[in-house]
């Protein structure tokens, strides 16, 4: 069994990755035009991957229906990959403590 003190270490480092890439989600999401807070669980390098192939709601020459249609639909893609991740962030959660109690 690992150390206390390495296995903080290492929840520490996970943390902060976490938090970077969450941050790097919502400026992302931010500066194509939707909105960061529908993106900012929005499952890590796949919602990277998602969100840079998802037309831009700031594009020149939009007409405001247009615009508002991406940021509409670019919303809601954010918002289904935030259901997905926290769904499957629970799930690891719970495996895990049925793991340790059953330990």
């Amino acid at each position: 069994m690992p150390e206390v003190g390495v296995r903080f270490e290492k929840v520490c480092a996970v943390s902060l990755v976490v938090v970077v890439v969450m941050l790097l989600m919502g400026l992302l999401a931010y500066q194509r035009g939707f909105n960061p807070f529908a993106w900012i669980f929005a499952g890590g390098c796949l919602g990277v991957v998602v969100l840079f192939f998802l037309p831009s709601a700031k594009e020149a020459g939009l007409d405001a229906e247009s615009r508002d249609e991406r940021r509409r639909r670019g919303n809601l893609f954010g918002i289904g990959l935030t259901a997905v991740a926290m769904t499957v962030g629970i799930a690891a959660f719970v495996v895990e403590v049925v793991n340790i109690l059953s330990a």
